[in-house]
């Protein structure tokens, strides 16, 4: 009788190392950008009287053979009741036969894929010497953007911005002890003109920096925006850098960083240089010199779900992981 595997996040941690994730994004993303993968625009469902919202994230990967999907609830109000904001699942069936293969702690897989994804975008895009890494939000997503970027790059010191004193002290205190490093709280605006790579995984709605303080040369990954109304990068910065993003649909229809801008026409839609799958495939340039300013900008791709979650379900079989359920 067919069986599933449920795995949990610590069974993912133990299968996958951050290292293997951005390996499994080239895939991905060179799928998305060729053609090679259907990844239908996420259903955004809002739960108004929760001040909440639903997504669905469904994709189709004929190299996987395989169907996912990723159910995602943001509840905001939910740090305050001493849960996380997002809880999320992620299935994996058979494209063949229809078969449920793999249930998977979504959240963990969110946060994984996406600093992977960030880690991607900062190998191809950033300065091979880049040591400085300027970090705005002190949240999961923000572990792994640290941890992808210290994957790729030789970082000696990291610069947090935080809007809570406490979490960014835990933020500095927890990456200071596991990297080795010198990771500091930013005590001005303009410490930004140090770093050389700029992470942003916050829910802010106006920018979280000054186009200014961003020095020549810096690569920048925004990944905390996710809808239209929501801006962590200045517009001043966006104009000015090249553009490059996971899936061009889906920024044009959900990434404030860029729909704001357009809007008041600042630029319009040529001014985004490239999908990241399009420079993996070769059919356009990386950076072309060290002092332009480069930003990923990144909404999230059901297609980067599938990919890790293709290999979990495989790894989990293979070494008997996670609880196995009859169906």
């Amino acid at each position: 009788m067919p069986t599933i595997r449920v795995l949990s996040r610590e069974n993912i941690a133990s299968a996958i190392t951050m290292r293997k994730a951005i390996d499994l994004m080239r895939d991905g993303f060179i799928a998305l950008s060729s053609g090679r993968a259907s990844v239908p625009i996420r259903m955004n469902v809002p739960l108004d009287e929760h001040g909440g919202r639903s997504l669905f994230m469904p994709a189709y990967s004929p190299d996987h053979g395989q169907v996912g999907l990723k159910v995602v609830n943001l509840s905001p109000d939910n740090p305050g009741r001493g849960l996380p904001f997002i809880h999320a699942i992620v299935m994996v069936s058979d494209a063949q036969t229809g078969v449920p293969l793999a249930l998977m702690d979504g959240e963990y897989i969110t946060a994984l894929r996406t600093g992977a994804g960030a880690g991607l975008a900062t190998e191809i895009l950033s300065r091979p010497s880049s040591s400085v890494l300027a970090m705005y939000g002190t949240g999961i997503q923000a572990n792994t953007q640290l941890e992808a970027v210290c994957a790729v790059r030789p970082i000696k010191k990291v610069i947090v911005f935080g809007r809570s004193p406490a979490n960014t002290e835990a933020f500095v205190k927890r990456a200071s002890r596991h990297y080795g490093i010198e990771v500091t709280s930013a005590k001005a605006p303009d410490e930004l003109s140090e770093a050389d790579i700029v992470c942003t995984a916050t829910t802010s709605l106006t920018p979280v920096f000054a186009a200014e303080h961003v020095s020549p040369g810096t690569h920048i990954n925004g990944i905390g925006s996710y809808r239209s109304d929501m801006t962590e990068i200045p517009a001043q910065t966006v104009a000015g850098s090249k553009v490059v993003v996971d899936q061009r649909e889906a920024c044009l229809q959900e990434a404030g960083d860029l729909i704001v801008p357009i809007s008041r026409g600042d630029f319009d839609e040529s001014h985004i240089y490239a999908e990241l799958g399009e420079i993996l495939i070769g059919n356009v340039e990386s950076r072309t010199d060290d002092s332009e300013i480069t930003f990923f900008k990144s909404v999230g791709n059901a297609i980067q779900d599938l990919v890790v979650a293709s290999f979990l379900e495989e790894r989990a079989r293979q070494e008997d992981l996670g609880t196995e359920v009859v169906l």
